[in-house]
């Protein structure tokens, strides 16, 4: 019987993975773009699903190139990786997911936009299968431990908040389903950051991108549905939220996430010597 090759995530793949991700995802992002701009301004359904189905296609871009760097040839391996973890991480889930909502929820004073409760399991699912959270199987599951070979928890998290912040740029630039041209990119490069550090620990704690996934879903998620997130995480307009809850929150969540970074660690310094 033929074994497919296990192959780890290394920084020597960290090039290849980055050019198969860009390479996708910025491709997808400029057709969808170009379509966009120089399509009717009222264009038709196949217009519009065309453009849409290129954006979407995009989030793939991570995932895809993944599997490429690490040999998953066959539909089983694909699997594997993709919903591979630790036994019991979904405590780990439970914990930054509880935290994050509470963060959220008591800085907006438990104050959604009408309907939240329809919009939210959609919005969280669209989020898994198809958006944001395709994200975590490229950046946590092979950029973040591939530079953790090199670095220690806390720069290779940085190094990862800030590709992943730049990887974001073309969708500054199509605005069919948000416009974020009024935010600080800048400030987007911070919270990518903040993000990449939650999600390291999470990741390193569980070994699951898949969990990463959904943490990053429910983040975009609640984004959407608590008045006064968006504003306050790409814009720093904390006028209608509680600023106390919201910065204190982040801070203690990161701080969290560092010492469970580096205490990953030191135990497994520990158990292999």
């Amino acid at each position: 019987m033929n074994r497919e090759t296990i192959i780890k995530p290394e920084p020597k793949l960290i090039w290849p993975f980055l050019a198969w991700n860009f390479g996708w995802s910025w491709s997808c992002w400029l057709l969808a773009i170009l379509l966009k701009n120089l399509g009717p301004e009222n264009p038709s359904t196949v217009h519009l699903t065309l453009e849409l189905s290129l954006y979407s296609l995009s989030f793939f871009g991570p995932l895809l190139a993944s599997l490429i760097v690490l040999k998953k040839r066959s539909f089983k391996a694909s699997l594997s990786f993709i919903f591979s973890g630790k036994k019991d991480s979904w405590p780990y889930l439970l914990i930054f997911g509880g935290a994050l909502t509470a963060i959220f929820v008591l800085a907006a004073g438990g104050r959604m936009i009408d309907n939240a409760l329809v919009i939210s399991p959609l919005f969280f699912i669209l989020s898994i299968i198809l958006s944001g959270g395709l994200e975590e199987f490229g950046w946590r599951g092979f950029l973040q431990p591939a530079l953790e070979k090199k670095f220690s928890f806390l720069p290779a998290s940085l190094i990862t908040g800030i590709i992943w912040a730049i990887w974001h740029i073309p969708l500054w630039f199509y605005d069919r389903l948000q416009d974020r041209s009024q935010y600080s990119f800048p400030l987007f490069i911070v919270t990518c950051i903040i993000l990449a550090i939650w999600l390291a620990a999470l990741y390193k704690k569980t070994q699951s991108a898949f969990i990463c996934n959904l943490f990053h879903s429910l983040f975009n998620t609640l984004n959407l549905v608590v008045i006064g997130i968006s504003q306050s995480v790409f814009s720093l307009d904390f006028s209608q939220i509680n600023p106390f809850f919201y910065l204190g929150g982040i801070a203690i969540l990161t701080l969290y996430s560092i010492y469970l970074g580096y205490q990953t660690d030191k135990r497994k310094n520990i158990s292999s010597d």
